[in-house]
């Protein structure tokens, strides 16, 4: 099956994956309420195709906290990428570095900072759960 949008995506996923983790990867918290708002607001969005024009010397570049990244994306934190694909996180991170975007490791990450750090160019970026102590 050739992917041609995201719902194609999804039913392959869905196919492909064990029940747990597909429904972790699309699932979001409690009633997934927040998750339709967020599908219908985009729904909204249209892009307007523009052609013949000349984007040979199109820069998308951006420059934030002082860093020049290639383009305004970030490959945002996922939580426990590694069990969607071994050293899922190191992955993402190289994937990142390779297209110049800044990425953030997740708390709830299955790879370490310094495996992260160690076998990729800084900067990265950690997103950070304070957890109270339940003792």
């Amino acid at each position: 099956m050739q992917a041609i949008n995201i719902d194609d995506l999804r039913t392959s996923a869905r196919r492909r994956l064990p029940r747990a983790i597909f429904e972790f990867i699309d699932g979001d918290t409690q009633d997934e309420t927040t998750l339709r708002a967020n599908q219908e607001d985009f729904r909204r969005w249209r892009f307007r195709t523009r052609t013949l024009i000349d984007v040979s010397t199109r820069d998308q570049s951006i420059t934030l906290f002082g860093q020049k990244y290639a383009s305004p994306l970030i490959l945002a934190p996922t939580g426990l990428a590694g069990l969607f694909s071994r050293r899922g996180e190191l992955a993402a991170a190289r994937a990142a570095e390779k297209f110049g975007v800044p990425y953030c490791l997740s708390t709830m990450s299955t790879c370490t900072i310094e495996e992260i750090s160690r076998e990729t160019v800084p900067p990265k970026w950690f997103q950070l759960y304070v957890l109270r102590d339940a003792t």
